[in-house]
This record gives structure tokens, sequence and C-alpha cells, in this order.
């Protein structure tokens, strides 16, 4: 069985903890032995992944799920990085097509120059199929302002990722997430505080109760949240779903193969009770 590796570089969403950093909008990185791919990299994408330790020169996939600046602005930096410097047709862009092509209220938030860099661009949809490296990916429909957006399956061999990027709660909203062995949710507000187009702590023990994964992760966390405590919201999760579930902090990192590792900082993790999940860095 192989390994796979998830950095939460970043675990704020929304104008507000994106403006401040309270929480970073680096996004999430994906590592395997065929693949490196950095989704949704918002500001502080490139800063913190050299930070962590990851160089982004080696990446071979850049996902961005939708036409929001806490998920894109790194996004074309990470192309030049991808590519050297735009001198090799090499890797995937994959986004939602308000990325690359607009919409009726929104420009293009990639240029067509970084679009044509990669060895392949993608215009993702729900039920779009692509692979990076030895992986497939699907995109996922999701309900949001900027209606192109997108979520992710990552099927690897060691078990799928499901991420749904920003989305409100909606019938079926599970269809793609089911049977994922991970399923990690932008969950910006906490329980109480709707936003429209946006999920609560309310909508993830909906959607982790239909879907069931081994472990659901929250993240994308905007200051309502941040302020409430994503901490005791997993609880709340973990509690009315019988699910093991995660906040997210800046700088996590979870091991997949036939267990899953967390390392992120002891406090945290001794608090939600999930220390059978931490490696000996944890």
């Amino acid at each position: 069985m192989g390994q796979v590796k998830v950095v939460f570089l970043g675990s704020g969403g929304g104008r507000f903890a994106m403006v401040t950093q309270k929480r970073r909008t680096a996004g999430i990185r994906f590592l395997g032995d065929s693949f490196d791919v950095h989704l949704d990299p918002g500001p502080g994408a490139l800063v913190h992944s050299w930070g962590a330790g990851l160089d982004p020169r080696k990446i071979n996939g850049v996902l961005v799920s939708h036409a929001h600046p806490d998920h894109y602005t790194d996004a074309e930096v990470l192309v030049e990085a991808m590519t050297a410097g735009a001198t090799r047709r090499r890797g995937v862009l994959a986004a939602a097509k308000s990325v690359l092509k607009g919409s009726e209220s929104i420009d293009p938030v990639i240029s067509r120059y970084h679009q044509s860099l990669p060895r392949l661009t993608v215009d993702v949809e729900g039920g779009t199929k692509f692979e990076i490296g030895k992986i497939a990916i699907f995109g996922a429909e999701a309900r949001h302002s900027d209606v192109g957006t997108v979520g992710f399956r990552i099927e690897t061999d060691v078990g799928s990722i499901g991420y749904t990027s920003d989305s409100e709660f909606y019938e079926d909203v599970c269809r793609s997430h089911r049977d994922v062995r991970v399923l990690i949710l932008c969950v910006l507000r906490p329980s109480g505080e709707p936003w429209r187009g946006h999920m609560t702590t309310d909508d993830a023990i909906e959607i982790v109760n239909d879907a069931k994964p081994e472990l659901a992760v929250l993240t994308h966390f905007g200051m309502k949240m941040i302020l409430r405590g994503p901490d005791d919201e997993a609880r709340r999760v973990n509690k009315e779903t019988g699910v093991d579930v995660i906040a997210a902090s800046d700088g996590m990192r979870m091991i997949l193969d036939d267990t899953i590792g967390i390392s992120q900082p002891k406090i945290q993790n001794r608090r939600l009770g999930l220390d059978r999940y931490l490696g000996n860095d944890g």
C-alpha cells in the first residue's frame, strides 16, 4: 500500500479571515508517489509552501474550486513554479469554468497566458474526470455564489478523499462524497450562524451523517467560526454523528496509509480525544 500526505497550509476562509490572516488562506497540498497537487491556493500559498518545506516547483497539479480570492490568488504563480518559470509544458491546471472563462458577473481570474502553460488545462464541472499521475480526480457539484463552483473527489490507492469547497447545504449534496475515506468540509460558520452559499456546523452534521467517512476534517473557517472555536464545533459533529471529526489547524499534516495519522499541536489533539490518530511528531 502506498502513502498519501495531506498538508493544510491554511485553515481559514472568507473575506475577514483572509484580510486579517487570523487563519491562513494558503490551501491544501496533496502528495503521493505520482502526484503533488496544490488545491485552492489563496493568499499565502507560495510563501507558506516554502515555510512548510514544500517546494512549489515540484507540484504537478493546481486545482481551483472557484473564482473567489481566498481560493485562487496564488494560482498563477504556482503555475509558473510548476512549469519551471514557463519554460516547460508540464502539469495540470484544473479549475471551475468560472475561474478559466468567467461568468455573467466575473471575469476569468487566471490569465489566458497562464492557462496555456501547463501540459493540460481542464474546465471542471460536476462529474468531470481527469488524471494527475496515477490518480483519478472527479469534479463534484457545489452550490455557491459563484455558480461555477466545484468540489473535488481524489481517488488514491489508499482510499478516496472528498473536498466540498464552499457550498450551501442542499438535497443530495453528498452524492459525490459517499464512501470517501476522508471528507474535508469547508465550514465557514458555526452552528446557528447561517450564511447563504456556505456551510455551518449544522450542515456538516447532516453531510457527515450521510457520507459516513472514516474521518471528517472541518476547515476554511471564517471569523465567526474562529471566535466560536473550531475544536468545539468539531466535537459537536463527532457527538452527533459518531464519526471521528477534527478541526484543521494551520500547518496540520495528515498521513494516509493503512491508518490515518495526524500531526498538529498536541494540546489541540488531546482535547479532541483523537490520540489514536497521532504520529510520533504529533
